[in-house]
């Protein structure tokens, strides 16, 4: 915009308006039309050409008293935008391989998940998130490259199931902890630190995920159910890991997911992760007897519960 004193300048600028807003057709008459309209400008500056199509996007409403005044504290925004793209970027590294505790992610998921705030919209306080463009690309996968879905789609989608799953009229914690812990360590601390700071705050959140084909998901996170998913993530205790070895038979072993089930000899059935060097191998085992050397974590969650989570680090066959 001109310096409003240069009224020749100023003149020029808004002719130019004018003539711009003729070309784009009708102007928005609504503060959801302006929204779409902003969004798909800047889509287009975010691309570079490529088609909408291509980049998922979330649209984050955040909700609660502390957004009456449509702000958000920084103190509260700034940690839920760095917890949202940690816990996004752990659990797919937990869908794709071992769950972890600690060493980095890889950068190919990494990369796969990184997420990008573009636009605000109207709300009560909203944000515009979308993910990284031609996912079809994605380096983790090329064999399938045809499929729509994506790792961030699992990523997402996951974490919205415990979303779901915290505001589902039964208040048993049992089936949100089946769907938390098997995460592992690392993706419950993630969620945890981003539950935590959304419970500090009081805030809640209202979430739309866009994705290929036009589909929709819709979820929204009362405070109530935060607080859920905050207290089993911090209740849940993890014991330090033990390795044993088993031998059995590989009954079914998904490359894509990096995941296996093997029937123990001792009739026993394992549902586990396989290492992520170990996983493009596992087409070499499928439907033999094999002997496994098995990582084994237990979990205590709310009410003294035990799981157990197993993760191959080594198959041969026998």
């Amino acid at each position: 915009m001109p310096d409003p004193a240069d009224k020749h300048a100023l003149r020029e600028w808004m002719r130019r308006i004018r003539n711009e807003a003729a070309h784009q057709g009708v102007a928005p008459a609504t503060p959801a039309e302006f929204s779409a309209k902003q969004r798909k400008r800047l889509l287009r500056s975010l691309t570079t050409g490529q088609d909408e199509v291509e980049r998922r996007r979330l649209d984050v409403a955040l909700t609660g008293a502390p957004t009456v005044e449509h702000t958000i504290p920084v103190s509260t925004l700034g940690p839920f935008l760095t917890h949202l793209q940690e816990s996004v970027a752990a659990v797919a590294q937990a869908l794709t391989g071992k769950p972890t505790s600690s060493a980095s992610i890889p950068r190919d998921i990494r990369d796969a998940t990184a997420l990008s705030a573009a636009a605000l919209f109207p709300s009560s306080f909203g944000l515009t998130i979308y993910g990284p463009p031609n996912p079809a690309e994605d380096s983790l996968f090329p064999e399938l490259q045809s499929e729509t879905r994506t790792v961030l789609d699992d990523a997402v989608d996951t974490v919205l199931d415990i979303v779901d799953l915290s505001e589902g009229s039964n208040q048993s914690n049992d089936m949100l902890a089946e769907q938390l812990v098997p995460l592992g360590q690392r993706a419950l601390k993630h969620i945890g630190a981003l539950t935590s700071g959304l419970s500090d705050a009081g805030v809640g959140l209202r979430v739309s995920w866009h994705t290929q084909g036009g589909r929709v998901r819709r979820s929204e996170w009362s405070p109530s159910g935060v607080q859920r998913v905050r207290y089993l993530c911090e209740v849940s205790d993890f014991t330090d890991s033990e390795t044993v070895t088993i031998t059995g038979w590989l009954g079914a072993a998904s490359a894509f997911n990096g995941k296996v089930e093997i029937r123990s000899d001792s009739g026993e059935f394992i549902r586990a992760s396989t290492d992520e060097e170990l996983t493009p191998a596992l087409h070499q085992f499928f439907n033999k007897r094999v002997e496994a050397e098995v990582e084994v974590t237990k979990v205590r969650f709310a009410g003294g519960r035990e799981r157990k989570i197993y993760a191959v680090i080594s198959l041969r066959n026998i």
